[in-house]
């Protein structure tokens, strides 16, 4: 009886301990295995994706990791993108970095990593109007897309000369409104991005004016999610980036053949915009402090909203990834 009253106790004693082992066992981190890896409609500053993607360098990076799949998103809106991150269907984003500063500030879970490239901003004019220079431009109308990395551009170029927003007329507008009002004469000028401005030179329609170190970022973005329980396959992501970044810049003519194919756009239209773009830009203190400026510029415009402050640094990058 004694015998069996000790192996009684020694069973409860040993379920007891292993009970308390197993509540006490923090529950696994799920591993994300369909990575979302997205763009905010398409531009030639998203080389890096495109190159990246066309030689399954994702797929190779997460296969290293944990394997799993990638699933590509193109996004066309802030609506589209937030649900995206919402569902935990994105996890990769590659965007300008207005975007990502407007969504770090309606409290999206992301944070800028990396950045892709950087361009110069760049004013159309027509060639009809008589307008060679950036003083010539007082008192005529301009579109823009309000609230974008040109629009803060093209308010800084002005600056240079010393306008301001009340010596034009600005008319809001995406490339889709945009566009045919510029072909048409409806503006005289129009702030905007490639391809856009390679499209109206090629066609001859337009010119651009000299002046102005505005510049645009063009930014890879980590959702939270990703960098907290999965830092290993956000890294493998940030190194496909790079690698892919590497390559262009070895191999340019390759790369701009990838882009254009990509795009579905004519080769002489990315040709004529590839030098204009820097593939070996880094996340160094003169671009942080630009995309900071930025985000004051959103707030003063009301695209970050009255309830919601600037994002500081710490809120809107993690620098963990980009080596710098």
């Amino acid at each position: 009886m004694k015998n069996r009253a000790l192996i009684i106790a020694i069973s409860v004693s040993l379920f007891a301990i292993v009970a308390i082992w197993i509540g006490s066992r923090k529950p696994e981190t799920p591993i994300v295995t369909r990575v979302g890896v997205g763009t905010f409609s398409q531009a030639i500053d998203y080389g890096p994706v495109y190159v990246a993607r066309h030689f399954g360098w994702f797929e190779e990076a997460l296969s290293q990791v944990n394997g799993g799949d990638i699933v590509y998103l193109e996004l066309g809106g802030f609506d589209e993108i937030q649900t995206a991150l919402g569902q935990g269907k994105l996890h990769v984003f590659f965007s300008a970095e207005a975007p990502a500063i407007k969504l770090v500030s309606d409290r999206q879970r992301i944070r800028i990593v990396e950045i892709g490239c950087t361009l110069q901003q760049e004013i159309l004019v027509r060639k009809d109007r008589n307008i060679n220079s950036i003083a010539d431009l007082k008192g005529k109308s301009i579109a823009v897309a309000e609230g974008t990395s040109s629009h803060y551009g093209l308010l800084n170029i002005l600056s240079s000369e010393g306008l301001t927003a009340d010596d034009v007329t600005l008319r809001p507008g995406f490339p889709g409104v945009a566009k045919p009002l510029f072909e048409t004469g409806g503006v005289d000028a129009w702030a905007v991005w490639p391809p856009f401005v390679e499209q109206e030179l090629i066609a001859g329609r337009a010119l651009t004016l000299s002046g102005g170190k505005a510049r645009i970022q063009s930014v890879i973005s980590l959702s939270q999610t990703l960098i907290d329980q999965n830092p290993r396959i956000g890294q493998a992501m940030v190194s496909a980036v790079q690698r892919a970044k590497a390559w262009m810049r070895a191999n340019p003519d390759e790369a701009i053949t990838i882009v254009a194919q990509t795009l579905r756009l004519k080769r002489a239209v990315v040709e004529l915009a590839w030098p204009k773009h820097n593939w070996g830009a880094v996340l160094d203190e003169s671009v942080l402090a630009d995309i900071e400026a930025k985000a004051v510029f959103l707030k003063e415009v009301g695209v970050i909203v009255e309830r919601a402050s600037v994002p500081t640094r710490s809120e809107l990058l993690d620098l963990r990834y980009s080596g710098q």
